[in-house]
């Protein structure tokens, strides 16, 4: 139907100017694909993605006024990296964009379809290393990555003056990128003492975790597992005894996981990689919630992210001139301090590692995010 469509557009405009608004005529499109877990036990985040950067990219669409329009392609990956590759292998050829990829290893994924192809791999909402530096030449990162997370949770337990760290280690993709930063880290922070514990998610013992990383008896709770396996070890933990201060990562600061742990939190910390969604200072944030309260979308953290990440492609093709895969390369390799509306710039010329930006915040007794 789209392609009969494109047809029927093509074959007025050149029979007869007037059968068919000149703009409508003359306008292009890019093609820009987005492949997010839509099914599966992740669903609810590339939902979350995909309804906010389509939204973004309709409101974009309606203000082109005959420039170029971005077509969005959402694709299905289950939070697999076998099925992630299979997507981005059928859709490669025709795109001229890949957007908002959730997860390390569906990241990880695609990021090399993308390389061979030379497409480039917008905003990764992930903060694996391996999306960023001169090494990933056709990857574009927003968020800051997992080292600037870590040094901020890091940062905080330290100025605290608690000493023992238990860490949850989630052993996957995700968990162990993780870890390995921390392993960086641990010289800079010499007074803190960490005790690890890795889980495996396929096979849960929450109550056993809990009970090793309790015999510790550490001050704080660092976090590295998705927000799943988290909450779960939480109500394990909270099942023998009072939890410690608890440590958690941007990939936890969600609603459900608020929700969930708002009753038996005496006190949690979460970095973020956006400021607040609920904010108005910024540009950024008054023209997200805009564009969210249209689309009957609550703000989060995730679509404030799917949001930025969007807005960094319509920069480009609305300054850059982008008409292709190329174009948005190029000028993604040569502009500095690209402004998003946040106070912080992106420059991809040096080391390409997206934004440093990040933020602090508390849940209170009522499971809401305070800055």
């Amino acid at each position: 139907m789209a392609a009969l469509l494109k047809f029927v557009m093509a074959t007025a405009c050149a029979v007869a100017w007037g059968a068919v608004p000149l703009a409508a005529c003359a306008q292009e499109a890019l093609e820009v694909v987005q492949i997010v877990p839509l099914s599966g036990p992740l669903a609810q985040a590339g939902r979350e993605i995909n309804a906010m950067t389509r939204a973004t990219l309709d409101d974009y669409n309606r203000n082109a006024k005959g420039g170029v329009r971005i077509e969005l392609k959402s694709l299905d990956d289950g939070y697999s990296a076998v099925k992630a590759t299979q997507a981005a292998s059928s859709a490669v050829s025709s795109a001229q964009a890949f957007l908002s990829c959730f997860g390390s290893p569906s990241c990880l994924a695609q990021q090399q379809i993308c390389a061979k192809a030379k497409v480039p791999l917008l905003g990764p909402v992930a903060g694996s290393s391996a999306l960023r530096g001169k090494q990933a030449w056709y990857t574009y990162a927003v968020r800051a990555p997992a080292s600037s997370e870590l040094l901020r949770l890091l940062g905080f337990i330290n100025a605290t003056g608690l000493k023992s760290v238990g860490v949850f280690i989630q052993e996957d993709g995700f968990g162990i990128d993780y870890a390995s930063e921390l392993d960086k880290l641990r010289d800079r922070f010499p007074d803190l003492r960490f005790v690890p514990r890795r889980f495996n998610a396929s096979l849960p013992d929450y109550r056993r975790a809990a009970e090793e990383l309790m015999a510790s008896r550490p001050d704080a709770l660092l976090l590295l597992a998705d927000s799943q396996q988290s909450a779960a070890l939480l109500d394990a933990w909270r099942a023998k005894a009072a939890l410690p201060l608890v440590l958690n990562l941007a990939a936890q600061a969600d609603a459900q996981y608020a929700d969930r742990v708002k009753g038996h939190m005496g006190m949690a910390a979460f970095v973020t990689v956006t400021p607040s969604p609920w904010g108005s200072r910024l540009p950024a944030q008054q023209d997200y919630q805009r564009i969210a309260k249209a689309a009957g979308l609550k703000p989060s953290y995730l679509s404030f992210e799917s949001y930025l990440n969007a807005r960094l492609l319509i920069e480009a093709v609305k300054n850059g001139q982008v008409k292709n895969k190329t174009d948005l390369s190029r000028w993604l390799d040569a502009a500095a301090n690209i402004d998003l509306g946040t106070g912080y710039g992106l420059n991809y010329k040096g080391e390409r590692q997206g934004a440093s930006h990040t933020d602090l915040a508390v849940l209170t007794p009522e499971g809401k995010f305070k800055h």
